[in-house]
């Protein structure tokens, strides 16, 4: 096999790029087919990007795997924009060559220290989405199961699963039915606020939604979608659910079931004809309320994590 060469990233590397990308996720429809004008789009036009984490294998002069490393603030609400992490958020390569995938993840992991933080992570959805949410498995940053060659070298480079998710799909055959809570609810459904920066930026070339649900004018609950336009391989749009959450005291009431019921007839009235959600994999009260509403298991997914020890100093 001829010699392996990292470089970094330049757009000359993004039509081999993109078409190693679709090449080895061809099989899955929820994640997105790239061309170069969308990569550009949608992750290199984000204001975090740095193009020097961007790793690309090359062999021959031809791309042969890439990996992207970041040191970037979280994009949820609770994330602190000004606490930047380091991580692996991409790592694309062919299950024939498992040497590139090693190099890969050494280089970036090399990359990553220059933080001087000791907690690592790769494809961990603990601190946000940065750059491939909407593209990648509905926005779950998190390697895919199916993808055993990437799994490999991530634990060869010494990242140990911290975190595992199960991701479960919908079709949307016909517009869905309301379901009917124990308790008077009231709906309210408006563009999702975004309360930093970081949050807003990563949902660039989408419009997420909120719907939240009141009981006697107190908000009790709401549910957080979004319709993916990108998924080409599913022929039509899909509606993700990014956010569900219902207070406390007002559970096992039906609440969470008719968020859901109601964002996916917003969704079906908008053209979506598929839906997709990520849930904790331990979490049974979850899988329980959306498989009442016919959502069904597709593919189990894995956050990992790399303990590093401190830089040592120079003399």
């Amino acid at each position: 096999m001829s010699r392996l060469r990292i470089e970094t990233y330049a757009h000359d590397y993004l039509e081999g790029m993109t078409a190693l990308f679709n090449a080895e996720t061809a099989f899955e429809p929820h994640v997105a087919p790239l061309t170069p004008d969308r990569f550009i789009e949608l992750v290199e036009r984000k204001s975090y990007f740095a193009k020097d984490g961007l790793l690309v294998a090359l062999r021959d002069g031809t791309v042969a795997g890439w990996v992207h490393a970041c040191i970037a603030p979280g994009s949820e609400g609770h994330h602190d924009p000004a606490s930047p992490v380091p991580r692996i958020r991409m790592l694309v390569f062919p299950r024939t060559d498992l040497r590139a995938g090693y190099t890969l993840v050494q280089e970036a992991t090399t990359w990553l220290k220059q933080s001087g933080q000791t907690h690592l992570e790769a494809m961990h959805a603990r601190v946000g989405y940065p750059f491939y949410r909407g593209l990648w498995f509905g926005g779950e940053p998190m390697s895919a199961m199916t993808l055993p060659h990437t799994q490999m070298a991530l634990e060869v480079g010494g990242y140990k699963t911290a975190q595992e998710s199960i991701f479960i799909t919908k079709q949307l055959d016909q517009a869905p039915q309301p379901w009917t809570p124990s308790v008077p609810v009231e709906f309210v459904e408006q563009p999702a606020e975004m309360k930093h920066e970081p949050m807003r930026e990563s949902w660039i070339g989408f419009c997420p939604m909120r719907t939240k649900a009141f009981v006697a004018g107190e908000e009790v609950g709401s549910i957080g979608w979004v319709l993916q336009p990108y998924l080409d391989r599913l022929g039509a749009p899909c509606m993700n659910i990014w956010g569900l959450g219902v207070r406390e005291a007002h559970r096992r009431q039906g609440i969470a079931a008719a968020l859901i019921a109601r964002a996916l007839a917003s969704a079906y009235a908008q053209g979506a004809r598929y839906a997709s959600v990520g849930t904790q994999l331990w979490n049974a009260p979850a899988h329980a309320t959306y498989a009442k509403l016919g959502f069904v298991p597709h593919a189990v997914l894995a956050g990992r994590t790399l303990e590093s020890a401190q830089p040592e100093e120079a003399s």
